[in-house]
Formats: structure tokens, C-alpha cells, sequence
């Protein structure tokens, strides 16, 4: 495949790539180690990141213990204001110092922070077809805080907490958090880091680099199917509202975090709505077999 480095090479001196870590693989103690010590590679190479973490099944475990109920609707975590202090102790707490523990043990010059902490990061409350409670969603703004620390050599490590002008504190989806800070900072990409290589063609092997109305149209044939759907409409949508492209890659990849937009990395590009449609795949037989996490 050739590269468009118009399209994919950085805006700017310091421009990092933002990687969404969730539950799927902050909950497997062998596939978390396994990431973190690749994380750690690639920060010795080089490679500037900001890490942007969920963990929607720590925060059900917690509330469980409380006897809270939750309750989501179209992927989107009812959270009643009440609630707020549970989930920010859980994220910002918990699962950020656990993190942040984790790298440093392994080298990395890190910082655990919030949404919130970046004042310069605009959150509204999300607004849909029902009342979600607390929740909000980045909306712009510019980084006053998070590209400081990425320009000095550090790597956030962010979790999803925002906060309204009016100093309410929000529950932000991490992939919203993640798409929106991607945009803030004129991230090099995004990364959402899956237990697959990438989004599969009907052959299994990779697809290389998918554009919106191909990604629909491939929906619509049963190309891509199953859980991969909502995989590739969030990153569609992603790629459309950060303005860069969007990499579905496999956590165990070490090429993946190194330089996810190279011509021998093994993962999905999805690009911005720019140009026509293009799909390049390549044989998965180059793709190093790693374990699915449960």
C-alpha cells in the first residue's frame, strides 16, 4: 500500500497518537501486561502518546457491590448526577492509579488526569433522543494541559471524566473522549485497540484502509458482521469528528503502537471522509497468533 503523507503524517513538532484502552483488555491480567510492556517499547522508541482509558466493567463490579442498578441504552451508560462520585472514584481512582502504577513500573514518565483536569478541553452535556443524566461529550477547545505534557516527553494517561463550564462533572464514553482529545491535540491517529488484527474481508485477510462509504457498503454486503459493526461505525464516525485517521489493530502488535500508519503495519486505517473509496488488504499469515482475551 501507498502511504498519502498528506493525509497521514503529523500537523505539528508533537503530534501523538491517542490510544483508547477499555475493559476488554484492562481485565485480562496476561493481554494487559502484554500491552503495557509493548507500551513501554514503543515510548523508549520514540513514540509520544496520550492513553485514554475507560472501564465500564469495574465500574458495574463497584456498583454491583453497592447494589446500584445500571442501565444503557444504545451503548450509552444511564448516570444519574447521584451516581457521579461512584464512577469518578472508580476511574480516576482505581482503574487510573492502577494504570499509572503499572507504567511506571515498566519506565514510563507518566500522568494520571481527567477530562476534566484540561481546562482548555470543552465538555457539553450529550444530547440524544432520551435523558441520559450525567453524561457529557467533548465538543472542542484547545489542550491547555495534555499537549504540555505530551510536547515534555510524558504520556497522560486520561481517564473519561469531564466536566460542564458550570463545574458539573459529567460520565464521557471513552471513545467519545478519545475521538474528541484526538482532535483537540491534532493527534498523528487514533488507535482503538481490539483482540483482532483489524476488520476482515471476506478472504480473512486485513483490511488496509477503509473509507466511510466502503465501510457502509461492506456492512450492507455481510463482509464485516457481528461485533466488528459498531467497531467500524464508531470508528467512522471517530475518524469524521477528530479529523485523523483511525487505527483498528490488534493489542498484542507491537508495530501497531510503534507506527501504526506504516505500510507493513498489520491493522485498519479508517480514514476521514476525504477522497474516494479505498480498500487494501493484506494476508493475515504475517500477523504474529496472540490470545483472545474472554
Amino acid at each position: 500500500m501507498s502511504r498519502n503523507d498528506g493525509d497521514l503524517e503529523p500537523n505539528g513538532p508533537v503530534a501523538p497518537i491517542v490510544v483508547k484502552v477499555g475493559g476488554a483488555l484492562l481485565d485480562h491480567p496476561a493481554s494487559r501486561s502484554d500491552f503495557l510492556d509493548r507500551f513501554a517499547d514503543a515510548t523508549r522508541l520514540g513514540t509520544s502518546f496520550a492513553l485514554v482509558h475507560g472501564g465500564g466493567a469495574a465500574v458495574d463490579r463497584h456498583l454491583g457491590r453497592l447494589g446500584i442498578q445500571t442501565e444503557r441504552r444504545d451503548g450509552i451508560r444511564i448516570t444519574p448526577a447521584a451516581v457521579m462520585p461512584e464512577i469518578t472514584a472508580v476511574l480516576a481512582g482505581r482503574v487510573s492509579t492502577s494504570l499509572l502504577a503499572d507504567l511506571r513500573r515498566r519506565g514510563v514518565t507518566a500522568t494520571a488526569l481527567r477530562v476534566a483536569d484540561d481546562e482548555g478541553i470543552a465538555v457539553e452535556r450529550l444530547k440524544c433522543g432520551f435523558d441520559p443524566g450525567a453524561v457529557g461529550t467533548v465538543t472542542g477547545g484547545s489542550s491547555a494541559l495534555f499537549g504540555d505534557l505530551v510536547a515534555t516527553g510524558r504520556v497522560p494517561v486520561i481517564a473519561s471524566i469531564g466536566m460542564l463550564a458550570d463545574g458539573t462533572p459529567v460520565n464521557v464514553n471513552a471513545d467519545d473522549a478519545a475521538s474528541g482529545l484526538a482532535r483537540v491535540l491534532g493527534a498523528r491517529a487514533l488507535l482503538l485497540l481490539t483482540d483482532v488484527p483489524g476488520v476482515l474481508d471476506e478472504h480473512r485477510d486485513v483490511i488496509r484502509r477503509l473509507e466511510p462509504a466502503t465501510a457502509d457498503h461492506l456492512i450492507e454486503e455481510g463482509v464485516i458482521a457481528g461485533g466488528m459493526i459498531p467497531k467500524v461505525r464508531g470508528a467512522v464516525d471517530a475518524a469524521a469528528r477528530s479529523g485523523c485517521p483511525v487505527v483498528i489493530g490488534g493489542w498484542s502488535d507491537p508495530a501497531v503502537l510503534a507506527d501504526p500508519l506504516a505500510d507493513t503495519t498489520v491493522a485498519t486505517i479508517v480514514l476521514p471522509p476525504i477522497g474516494s473509496p479505498v480498500v487494501e488488504t493484506c494476508s493475515t499469515a504475517f500477523h504474529a497468533p496472540h490470545q483472545k482475551s474472554p
